[in-house]
C-alpha cells in the first residue's frame, strides 16, 4: 500500500504538529516555578506613602548607612544619632533570583555603631538588605545592593 502525499495530507501534518507544539509550550509554562519577591505585595503597595515617607527621612540624613563586603563578612555601619542603645529594627537579607535564601534578623550594633553577618552560608550572587530601624522615635529605611562572590 501507498500513501499518497497531496494538499490534505499536509495541512492535517501541520494541525497536528502545531497542536504537539502548543501542548509543549502548555506543559512548560506551567511547569516553570515563578517565585515573586514578595507573597503580600498588594498589602504593600497600599503602605507605600509611608515607605515615601520612611525613605525621605533616610536620605535627609547627612550620613547614611554604609556597607562593606569582604570574602567572609558584611559589615553595615550605621550612622551616629544617638546611643547604641536606642537603635532597633530589622534587617532583612533576600534574593531576588530565590527566595529560598531569604533570612531577617534584628538590628544590633556594636560601639562602633557597625553590625557584622557572617557570608559563609549566603549563596553566591545578588542580594539586597532591606533596613528598617529606628532611633529613639524616629524611622528609617535604607536598601543596599550586597554582591557575594
Amino acid at each position: 500500500m501507498k500513501i499518497k502525499y497531496n494538499w490534505g495530507f499536509g495541512i492535517v501534518v501541520s494541525f497536528i504538529l502545531f497542536a504537539l507544539a502548543v501542548f509543549a509550550m502548555v506543559y512548560i509554562s506551567v511547569s516553570t516555578t515563578v517565585d515573586l519577591v514578595t507573597d503580600d505585595y498588594y498589602e504593600k503597595e497600599l503602605k507605600y506613602q509611608q515607605h515615601i515617607e520612611l525613605v525621605k527621612s533616610t536620605t535627609a540624613l547627612e550620613q547614611n548607612i554604609g556597607i562593606d563586603v569582604t570574602a567572609s563578612n558584611i559589615i553595615l555601619k550605621f550612622p551616629n544619632l544617638g546611643a547604641v542603645g536606642s537603635y532597633s529594627g530589622t534587617i532583612y537579607f533576600f534574593r531576588p533570583s530565590d527566595k529560598h535564601g531569604d533570612f531577617q534578623t534584628r538590628v544590633k550594633i556594636d560601639s562602633a555603631y557597625s553590625q557584622i553577618f557572617s557570608t559563609g552560608t549566603m549563596m553566591q550572587g545578588l542580594w539586597r538588605a532591606k533596613i528598617f530601624w529606628t532611633v529613639g522615635q524616629k524611622e528609617y529605611y535604607s536598601e543596599l545592593p550586597v554582591i557575594i562572590q
